[in-house]
């Protein structure tokens, strides 16, 4: 048998561990039990649109949809002298602490991490499947310059 690990081990969790901590055979209790007995279809469902999210197709740029606005994007293109790749690098960035900040929790850092990576590799995956004529970079970005972990992506051409 060969175990193929689709994301790295869950690290900085805090909700998770003091809730299996309350239950007698904690050997019998995993993330799965978690999600049944903790979290919302709905809110699941809802956490979908991010890992799969729509898009707009304008001018040759492929943006996401919840990103997209019409005095923006022409912004950009101005700013940025219709270079394609830099303004969907731009409209498409998304910052998790943005993503997220509604949150009253203390968040590990190592969440929102693993987090752009598990979106990164779901945004990868479903640009391949939606446009396999293009060739896109979908990146995370984690510095000191930046605002937290943010993903992004943009066509190769």
């Amino acid at each position: 048998m060969t175990k193929l690990k689709t994301i790295e081990p869950l690290r900085g969790l805090h909700r998770y561990p003091a809730w299996k901590a309350r239950w007698v055979d904690k050997h019998s209790i995993d993330v799965f039990s978690y999600i049944s007995n903790e979290c919302s279809p709905e809110d699941f469902l809802l956490c979908c649109k991010l890992l799969f999210p729509d898009f707009v197709i304008i001018d040759g740029a492929v943006l996401l949809e919840h990103k997209y606005e019409v005095g923006t994007f022409q912004s950009w293109v101005s700013q940025l002298n219709g270079d394609l790749c830099a303004i969907e690098k731009m409209v498409n960035h998304t910052h998790m602490y943005d993503v997220f900040e509604g949150c009253s929790d203390n968040v590990d850092e190592a969440v929102f991490t693993q987090l752009a990576e598990v979106i990164c590799l779901s945004w990868r995956l479903l640009l391949r499947d939606k446009f396999p004529d293009k060739n896109f970079y979908v990146d995370v970005l984690n510095s000191d310059q930046v605002y937290g972990p943010v993903v992004t992506f943009y066509q190769v051409l």
